[in-house]
C-alpha cells in the first residue's frame, strides 16, 4: 500500500514526506526509489534519500527525466565521486544504465574494460565523441580505443578529430589520411594543433592527389552598378 502511494502523482506532499520518514519502510529500497521518481516529492527528502540508494539505483536515476534537473546533477556528482575506487564490474555494470554524462566521465577516468563498454553504448553519440576527443587532457587509452573501435572511427568528424589528437597512434592516423577530403587535409597540415610526425604523411597524401597546400582563396565577384538613365 505505502508504495502504490508512493507512486501515485496526486497524493499530498505531506502524504509522501510521512512515507519517507516512516520507520516502518526504513528499509525498503523499492520504496526509497518510488519518492525519488515522484515529481510531488519535496527535493529535500529526495536528497535525503538518495544517500541511503546503491550506486546502480542512482544510475537508473541518472537517466529519468521526469526527474528535476537539479536532482540529477546531484545523482550525476555522487556517482562520480564514487567513480575511481569502484572495481572494473561495477563500472562496467554503470555505462550500461546510467546517463550521458556519467558515460563520459567514465570515459575519462574508467578503466580500459569501462571505457570498450561506454563506447558501445546506444547513447554516446560522434558529437558526444567529438568533443571528448578534441579535449586537450584527454586520456590518451581513451583516444587510442576509439582509434580500434569498430564502429567510431568510420564517422568523418570522428576521423577528422583523432588526425588532431596528438594520442593518437600513427598506425591508425595513417590509416585514415587517404580517406579525408583534400580540402580538410589542408586545413589540418595548416593547423598549428596537428602534431609535426603526421603532417610528413598529409604532404605525401596530398603529392599523390598532385594537390597543392594552399587552400584555395575566395573567388570575389564584383556586381556591375546599373546605368543611369
Amino acid at each position: 500500500m505505502a508504495l502504490f502511494v508512493a507512486k501515485r502523482r496526486n497524493v499530498p506532499v505531506e502524504a509522501l514526506g510521512f512515507l519517507a520518514n516512516d520507520v516502518r519502510f526504513r528499509d525498503s529500497l523499492t520504496l526509497k526509489i518510488a519518492l525519488c521518481r515522484n515529481p510531488k516529492t519535496p527535493q529535500r527528502i529526495i536528497l535525503s534519500l538518495l544517500k541511503l540508494l546503491r550506486i546502480f539505483d542512482l544510475g537508473d536515476l541518472s537517466r529519468d527525466r521526469t526527474i528535476p534537473v537539479i536532482v540529477r546533477q546531484k545523482i550525476e556528482r555522487m556517482i562520480a565521486e564514487k567513480i575511481p575506487s569502484l572495481p572494473s564490474g561495477v563500472q562496467i555494470a554503470l555505462a550500461k544504465r546510467s546517463s550521458d554524462n556519467i558515460i563520459l566521465f567514465l570515459m575519462e577516468h574508467g578503466d580500459g574494460s569501462a571505457i570498450r563498454s561506454c563506447l558501445d553504448s546506444p547513447i554516446i553519440t560522434e558529437a558526444h565523441l567529438c568533443t571528448v576527443i578534441t579535449r586537450p587532457l584527454t586520456n590518451p587509452v581513451l583516444i587510442r580505443l576509439i582509434s580500434e573501435h569498430p564502429k567510431w572511427p568510420l564517422r568523418y568528424q570522428v576521423k577528422y578529430a583523432l588526425i588532431m589528437n596528438f594520442h593518437t597512434p600513427l598506425i591508425h592516423v595513417t590509416r585514415f589520411i587517404p580517406e579525408m577530403k583534400t580540402h580538410d587535409l589542408r586545413e589540418l597540415f595548416m593547423s598549428d594543433r596537428l602534431s609535426a610526425t603526421v603532417k610528413p604523411y598529409i604532404y605525401s597524401e596530398l603529392r599523390v592527389r598532385r594537390e597543392s597546400l594552399h587552400l584555395p582563396e575566395e573567388e570575389i565577384f564584383e556586381l556591375a552598378e546599373d546605368d543611369e538613365t
